[in-house]
């Protein structure tokens, strides 16, 4: 096992993983995210500041990172962390939030947010599994009527 940043190499990769469990908008909305990411050029207003993943031989079996506004430089925005469903529930969702968290209190972070929809149970569950609190709800948010839930954890 292995955990590494990003690199432009795992974009196919992980757009798939995303396309299989979040479904394509999801996945076209990733690829974008990920090239301004990688741009060093990009002038945007976010970009990851910090994108992982764990391989297992040559698979990725987990891929997450996060980014914060430079107008608000304490909290951490959780996003892209998707585990592709064969390796759910075996441990490496844990290992790699747990990782990030540690990164960002590197880094002098207060808070960690994980933006997610309703429709998707299980992640909110495991976010709550590893000390995160439902903080705000707002129905019908999505394109496909699905409700935004946003989850946060206070780091110490």
């Amino acid at each position: 096992m292995n955990i590494r940043k990003l690199q432009e190499k795992d974009i196919g990769k992980i757009v798939a993983i995303i396309h299989d469990v979040m479904g394509p908008t999801d996945a076209k909305k990733a690829l974008e995210d990920m090239k301004i990411s990688l741009d060093p050029d990009a002038k945007v207003p976010y970009k990851f500041e910090e994108f992982y993943v764990i391989e297992v031989g040559d698979e990725i079996v987990a891929a997450g990172g996060f980014w914060s506004l430079k107008y608000d430089p304490h909290i951490a925005r959780l996003d892209w962390f998707v585990v592709p469903q064969k390796y759910q529930r075996k441990g490496f969702g844990n290992i790699l939030l747990n990782f990030i968290i540690n990164r960002a209190k590197k880094r002098g972070l207060k808070l960690v947010l994980a933006e997610t929809s309703d429709k998707y149970v299980t992640a909110v569950n495991f976010f709550k599994k590893c000390g995160f609190t439902a903080a705000a709800k707002i129905p019908n948010y999505w394109e496909d009527n699905s409700g935004v839930v946003y989850l946060v954890r206070r780091l110490k």
